[in-house]
């Protein structure tokens, strides 16, 4: 009750309170602005005020036709998927002032133009490092096999590197997690980074709080960065200012407001830790004892980290300095921080850590073309957990070709969904994979939040990109990218062990036909938001 009570009084729901009114009264104005003149004009006897309110009415109509008008010819010529484009044409057809604002405010799917500008300032810096990186890639591509597409798309779009001889140890959950977290936090001696989109007040957040504490007494540079949005109501507003105090550099990141702004799409889902040089810590986890299952909310939190240690750390660590400049306004002194001479470990394969943006950022939706890279790629088999199934045609339909062309596809999905509403758009899904041979199973334990795929028990993907819109369209994200590295036993183990405790979906399983009109609409505007 406690815990409930704080959420619902907390700025988030209060934001969420201010925007749901500015949307009604959008509404109010598309529809009901003839009644609203009608009823100026009725309570008037004054020719002048009543020519001057006509006149005014006359010249808000044809204005809004004519905003409509040119919005509906710049998203007929925009060069992007008509999945983006039809809710807004629909839209303009059935609510043009209303859709006109919306689009004003979210039809970019794009970052500010201060974010841009801070962006392309921060390339420009490292630009002599991806040039590096882009000639270093040469060196290994005969040893990349068939993944060498999956490896050269991302270098080729994020100019980030290729790495051998790395160590990868692979966390199949927070039990086996958090605990190693926590102690190589103690062992940092020059800086330590952490971008979460999640912190959550509780016993995991105390402990690594207190040896950032410590750690910050100890001369440790240490810089904070969380999602303003996803950690409303789970940490105090005034983090940031306690933190300062402590000597620890900590930033929300894209701050929100109680205004329609798209901001509110471009979200921090990463998750991130390094620390020195040593090792960096990825996945699926935030900061949150629901992740190490001391709390429990939708039954067993299933979810998986890796721990990189050797030169990859680089990739994080100019992943994790791009968004900290979004932050600051400025471009960090990088010199400190990337000319490291890191080990080279004997296990085998190759690593490549990235991040990911809203497409504005690399005019490019990376997430979305790597899983689809990765699909392709397989022959045999393909294992994919995902908490949410929204995802684009074309990466939908690139799991009907795999099953199609002979590969076992296992989807895993939540059996306890922590959210109704996008779990019906995900079972809305079903029908159009089971038909094509996918294997559908629903995790009964509880809410599998991981987002992992594993091809042919050699390439995997462990990261924050679930298959849905937000995340692929929307939100800062990162993940790492293993070919024949030696966790992939452990990977593929975790996964059968998963379709173990799991129940398949019948073939002939369909939604109540209700349910699958509301979806239907629902999916017009998914897109969007």
């Amino acid at each position: 009750m406690k815990k409930f009570l704080k959420n619902l009084f907390s700025g988030y729901l209060l934001v969420i309170f201010i925007l749901l009114l500015e949307l009604a009264a959008l509404i109010a104005i598309q529809f009901f602005q003839e009644d609203l003149v009608n009823y100026i004009l009725s309570k008037t006897e004054n020719l002048t005020i009543k020519g001057v309110v006509t006149l005014v009415y006359l010249l808000l109509r044809l204005s809004i036709f004519i905003i409509s008008l040119l919005i509906f010819f710049r998203v007929i010529n925009r060069e992007e998927d008509p999945e983006f484009k039809i809710p807004w044409i629909v839209g303009m057809l059935l609510m043009p002032l209303f859709t006109s604002v919306l689009f004003m405010i979210f039809g970019r799917n794009n970052v500010s133009r201060k974010d841009r500008k801070n962006i392309k300032k921060f390339k420009e810096a490292y630009s002599p490092m991806f040039e590096l990186n882009k000639r270093t890639r040469t060196k290994y591509e005969n040893e990349l096999g068939n993944a060498l597409g999956t490896f050269r798309y991302i270098n080729n779009i994020t100019g980030l590197g290729v790495h051998k001889n790395q160590r990868i140890t692979y966390y199949k959950n927070g039990k086996e997690f958090f605990p190693e977290l926590i102690e190589s936090l103690k062992k940092a001696k020059e800086f330590i980074f952490i971008e979460y989109f999640i912190i959550s007040d509780g016993e995991i957040w105390n402990q690594v709080k207190d040896v950032l504490i410590e750690k910050a007494k100890e001369g440790v540079d240490i810089r904070l960065i969380y999602d303003d949005m996803g950690c409303s109501g789970t940490i105090p507003g005034n983090t940031p200012k306690v933190f300062k105090a402590l000597g620890i550099k900590c930033y929300k990141f894209h701050p929100f407001r109680p205004i329609l702004s798209g901001v509110y799409n471009n979200r921090d889902h990463r998750k991130i830790v390094i620390i020195d040089h040593e090792m960096a810590f990825t996945g699926g986890m935030n900061l949150g004892d629901d992740y190490a299952n001391i709390e429990i909310r939708f039954g067993y939190w299933k979810d998986t980290m890796v721990k990189i240690e050797g030169s990859a750390i680089n990739n994080l660590i100019v992943t994790f300095l791009a968004n900290l400049n979004l932050c600051t306004g400025e471009v960090c002194d990088s010199e400190k921080f990337l000319n490291y001479d890191y080990p080279k470990f004997e296990d085998v394969g190759f690593v490549m850590p990235f991040g990911d943006g809203p497409g504005s950022i690399d005019d490019a939706l990376i997430g979305e073309q790597n899983y689809i890279n990765m699909i392709n790629y397989a022959k045999k088999r393909i294992d994919i957990s995902t908490p949410y199934l929204i995802p684009t045609y074309q990466l939908l339909d690139s799991l009907r070709n795999a099953a199609l062309r002979g590969v076992e596809v296992n989807l895993i999905v939540p059996g306890i969904p922590d959210k109704k509403i996008p779990y019906a758009l995900a079972k809305s899904n079903f029908h159009f994979l089971l038909e094509a041979g996918v294997n559908i199973y629903l995790y009964t334990p509880g809410f599998n939040h991981m987002k992992t795929v594993i091809a042919d028990n050699e390439l995997a993907f462990v990261g924050t990109i679930n298959f849905d819109f937000r995340s692929l369209v929307h939100h800062f994200e990162c993940g790492t990218i293993l070919y024949k590295c030696n966790c992939m036993d452990q990977i593929t183990a975790d996964f059968d062990e998963m379709i173990s405790s799991s129940i398949k979906v019948p073939k002939d399983f369909k939604l109540k036909k209700s349910t699958r009109r509301l979806c239907n609409l629902l999916k017009i505007i998914s897109p969007l938001f």
